[in-house]
């Protein structure tokens, strides 16, 4: 017997190197896209608080912060009385956020044509809700109104 879960990841690797093909165009890689989407959509955050939203560890999150402030995409700046820095997005980097959106939907498309959009979408909620259910939590949920920003 195969296990249950071999399909699914699969499959979620098979999305991803269809996301990571969009993505080719503008030179990102996904966890990159999804990281710099966090950060428009929060507003200036700390290091900490993305490592602790991904489930990376902060050397990894410094090793991409590090790649994406080299392409011009964010920068760090100090805040009064902080210890950390902020990280934001350059004008470089805002200007990404629609051509990341636009991947992203060219991967949606290709799922609800492969499969059908009734099952592309309930293939959506169920990966959420197991996602939940193993204590995952979306990005944006993690960072929180209250942590976000300066």
């Amino acid at each position: 017997m195969r296990p249950l879960f071999h399909p699914i990841l699969h499959a979620a690797h098979l999305i991803e190197a269809q996301l990571r093909d969009a993505l080719a165009p503008i030179g990102l890689h996904p966890r990159q896209a999804r990281m710099l989407m966090a950060i428009a959509e929060n507003g200036p955050l700390k290091q900490a608080q993305l490592a602790l939203a991904f489930d990376l560890a902060p050397p990894t999150v410094t090793i991409m912060l590090t790649r994406l402030a080299r392409d011009g995409l964010i920068n760090r700046h100090s805040v009064a009385d902080q210890k950390q820095t902020a990280i934001a997005l350059t004008e470089a980097g805002r200007a990404l956020i629609p051509e990341i959106e636009r991947a992203w939907m060219q991967v949606d498309r290709m799922l609800c044509h492969s499969i059908g959009t009734p099952q592309a979408e309930g293939l959506s909620q169920a990966a959420r809700k197991l996602r939940d259910a193993l204590g995952g939590k979306p990005p944006h949920a993690k960072l929180g109104d209250d942590e976000c920003g300066y």
